[in-house]
């Protein structure tokens, strides 16, 4: 088990260092090769078409929980009822998208604010490509869930580093040569089926009794499914939804220009989550085959072990992003305003908040029949964060939507996530703080503290920012050792050593 669980997390990062690479080399690209309103426009395309992630309804999780549990028990007949009547629903759904696309696309200049009337059929037409597009691929996105629930996460991922690659040259060079967002639209749209097209080949080979057929849909079956995975995807998608909304308040109180601004400072805490959780992609179907299989103790420990691990890596990774974001903000793209540099670093608070001390929890909760409360949690969130949004764009621009993101975040933390996941645990909440939080928050302030008095005011380079980013991670880490129990260091040079000999 810890096995998979290491050759997972350390696929998932090779996968995510090329996409931090590749991103922040195409945003610059774009941010400097197209127009502020053109990219505007395309950040604004993936958030609108991001709600199409929300008529997953919970699918998607739920594929990959069945896919556990049938491995779990070699029951596959019944997982070709899930999988059938699964997509056939989501053939359905897309029509929703494409009508969805079309209500839209007519009424584009009445919901948002263009520079000029000239310029509508233009983002008409890429609205249409884009709209079509997604909806076509709807049906097929489950098949990255499938490979999931099978622990097949490298072979995912080696699919995904390909077909990254490929996006990345095929935008840039449609950026440089001068082609509109029109054809930018349709790369975007052709990558994601190749990406689809060989998930699904490679989900036959590892199923070859997987069978997809309409004769297998069962009315019945939607509905046992929608009972777990409506609840599932309004936990799974309260972020997704209260970062597309922030972007939907800040163009409909604000300019749509700002919404390419705030997206930017955006992915940096997006990216930070990112990295900091790469360890939940296994989480999740580990969870649900544990569970299924009543090894309770296990399942125990591995939360307990996972908010160690998750707490230290996003620490880690916090104190030199947070410290010299205004650096990184201006040696990438040149940004200088101290609006966008407070927005950027209170986003990085409230992510650092929702990993640390929330998102092992839903992972391992989710899949122990505790759905129902976290969707609870995650409504009054979402309404939370809407209303301060809302209330404080008004008041205060994108730093108002950012603060009426970190309020909720905080209060949730508190109020739930921390004793829930310590009385699933069985420890006390002190034991809790005691383990996992005090040692990771003290050493992380002293390493701030240090470099904050030492190094803030030296960097005048890209080159600078690395080798001080590099340095500050280091000196966290060895810190981090040296106060470690010896119960865990001995389980870290058991697993390095086997990992070493394998290589």
């Amino acid at each position: 088990m810890k096995n998979i669980i290491l050759n997972s997390t350390i696929s998932n990062y090779i996968l995510l260092i090329l996409k931090i690479i590749l991103s922040l080399m195409l945003v610059r690209i774009m941010f400097l090769g197209i127009s502020n309103e053109e990219y505007g426009f395309w950040a604004l395309l993936w958030s609108v078409f991001g709600y199409s992630l929300l008529l997953d309804f919970g699918f998607g999780t739920a594929v990959q929980k069945a896919t556990s549990e049938s491995q779990a028990k070699n029951n596959w007949k019944s997982f070709n009822e899930t999988i059938s009547t699964i997509f056939f629903s989501y053939i359905f759904l897309s029509f929703i998208i494409l009508i969805v696309t079309v209500l839209l696309a007519q009424n584009l200049e009445k919901i948002f604010v263009f520079s000029s009337a000239d310029t509508i059929e233009y983002y008409k037409t890429t609205f249409y490509i884009f709209g079509i597009g997604s909806a076509l691929l709807f049906p097929f996105g489950f098949f990255k869930e499938v490979l999931r629930g099978l622990q097949k996460i490298t072979l995912r991922n080696n699919i995904d580093i390909v077909f990254l690659i490929l996006n990345f040259v095929l935008l840039s060079l449609c950026i440089s040569y001068g082609y509109s967002l029109i054809y930018m639209a349709a790369i975007a749209i052709v990558i994601q089926f190749l990406t689809n097209v060989f998930m699904a080949i490679y989900v036959f080979k590892n199923i070859p009794s997987l069978k997809i057929s309409f004769s297998f849909f069962k009315k019945k079956r939607v509905y046992e499914l929608m009972s777990f995975s409506i609840f599932a995807y309004i936990v799974m998608f309260s972020n997704v939804i209260i970062f597309r909304t922030d972007q939907l308040v800040i163009s409909m109180f604000s300019t749509v220009a700002l919404v390419g601004v705030y997206q930017i400072v955006s992915r940096v805490s997006e990216l930070f989550r990112q990295f900091s959780t790469q360890i939940h992609d296994i989480l999740g179907p580990l969870s649900a085959s544990l569970f299924v299989t009543n090894k309770h103790d296990a399942l125990q420990n591995t939360l307990l072990h996972t908010n160690k691990i998750v707490g230290f890596i996003s620490t880690l990774l916090f104190i030199p992003t947070f410290l010299y974001i205004d650096k990184l903000l201006y040696f990438w793209l040149e940004i200088e305003s101290i609006e966008v540099v407070y927005t950027a670093m209170i986003l990085l608070v409230s992510m650092y908040v929702l990993v640390f001390f929330r998102s092992s929890s839903v992972q391992v909760l989710l899949m122990c029949e505790r759905h129902k409360e976290l969707t609870v949690v995650a409504i009054l969130e979402a309404i939370m964060n809407l209303v301060l949004s809302i209330y404080l764009v008004q008041k205060y621009s994108i730093i108002g939507v950012a603060l009426g993101t970190l309020i909720p975040n905080i209060f949730f933390a508190i109020i739930y996530n921390i004793p829930v996941s310590c009385k699933f645990s069985k420890i006390s909440v002190f034991y809790y703080l005691k383990e996992v939080v005090f040692k990771t928050i003290i050493l992380g302030c002293i390493v701030y503290g240090v470099f904050y008095i030492f190094t803030s005011s030296s960097i005048n380079s890209i080159l600078d920012l690395l080798i001080y980013g590099l340095l500050c991670v280091s000196c966290f880490t060895i810190l981090y050792y040296i106060f470690m129990n010896e119960i865990d260091k001995k389980e870290i040079k058991k697993l390095l050593i086997n990992k070493i000999k394998t290589i």
